[in-house]
């Protein structure tokens, strides 16, 4: 008896050895396919990552287990927020968890980013993206992206990019700080293998989204927004028609809707949406005087604008400084209108890309 005992339990432990060894290759393997296939697409900075419609931010617990803020979630959001505010998404996808009334990811990452000035009409809840495998595949399916920027931390973001990639997207990813421990760090890499495993199970067995549904459009954003402090007069930007840096002139045109005659002039000024407060463009240091001064002077020239008559005017932004980061902009200038009493502005936003 206890030679076939012993014979069990050789059998069971080489068993156990065996299968320990197959799931080690199985997740060598795994791990080698998902960074072979994730390349140089993760970014670091926000400076450097090209230009997307649509950001897929992935959801996790705005709380850890000690019902603290989660510095995942937290700092998803700020890399959300940065993307947006420097004009390389246009509109962020909030996906995650949303499987009772008391857990709503998505809900959250809404408030967050509106709360870093991300406008509400920028962001498009998920509520079904209960695994990374649903949130790509539904931004696909559901809201008709064929390219993505992934928001999340770098190892969680190679394995969306390798699911987004296998079901022909095209992405890239824009990784969050991770600011944690050693020890945190190794679990949670343990964590992300597991994760990888399963992923690829998931693929190999046909494993879908728990839902899909019908369609979503995600509309386009126009290349400039136009508006004024006065009804009556519209400005828009002629050329360039695509804004790139540097930019050395815009052909503007004034159109106005009132009978009466309006006026311009040549003063102008450009700002910068900065974390949603408009900030004058630095003036060019190169041009200030021995005292430190930069003087901008324009001639006291006013442009008589006529109703049905468009007038165009160049405008040369030659004394702000010339390297102009990613991000929204606008023009604003002045105008009045008959018999002169009062000044409006008229604005045109656009985008540096």
């Amino acid at each position: 008896m206890k030679a076939i005992s012993k014979m069990i339990v050789k059998r069971i432990a080489l068993s156990l050895s065996v299968f320990m060894a197959l799931v080690a290759l199985f997740t060598l393997y795994v791990n080698i396919r998902v960074e072979q296939s994730v390349g140089s697409r993760i970014y670091a900075s926000v400076d450097s990552v090209p230009h997307n419609k649509v950001a897929l931010l992935l959801g996790t617990n705005p709380l850890n287990r000690l019902g603290r803020p989660n510095t995942y979630f937290t700092n998803r959001i700020k890399t959300a927020a940065e993307l947006y505010h420097a004009g390389k998404v246009d509109y962020i996808i909030a996906s995650g968890d949303n499987h009772t009334r008391k857990y709503d990811e998505p809900t959250a990452m809404r408030d967050s980013l509106m709360a870093h000035g991300v406008p509400e009409d920028r962001i498009i809840l998920d509520f079904a993206g209960f695994r990374t495998l649903d949130s790509v595949v539904r931004a696909k399916e559901v809201f008709g992206c064929d390219s993505l920027t992934i928001i999340s931390q770098a190892d969680h973001c190679a394995r969306a990019l390798y699911l987004a990639e296998a079901n022909g997207i095209d992405a890239v990813a824009m990784a969050a700080p991770l600011r944690a421990g050693r020890w945190v760090r190794v679990r949670l890499a343990l964590r992300e293998w597991l994760a990888r495993d399963k992923m690829m199970l998931d693929r190999l067995f046909g494993r879908q989204p728990h839902f899909l549904g019908e369609r979503i459009e995600i509309p386009d954003i126009a290349v400039q927004k136009s508006y004024s402090t006065s009804e009556g007069m519209d400005m828009r930007i002629v050329s360039p028609t695509e804004f790139s840096c540097p930019v050395d002139s815009f052909v503007v045109e004034f159109v106005s809707g009132r009978d009466a005659e309006g006026m311009t002039g040549e003063w102008f000024r450009i700002e910068r949406l900065d974390n949603g407060v408009w900030t004058e463009l630095p003036l060019d240091r190169k041009l200030e005087n021995e005292r430190g001064e930069i003087w901008v002077i324009f001639n006291a020239i006013g442009y008589p604008v006529f109703a049905g008559k468009p007038l165009r005017l160049t405008v040369k932004p030659w004394f702000y400084e010339r390297d102009w980061p990613s991000g929204t902009y606008r023009l604003a200038k002045t105008y009045h209108f008959s018999p002169y009493v009062k000044s409006d502005t008229a604005y045109v936003e656009f985008r540096i890309r």
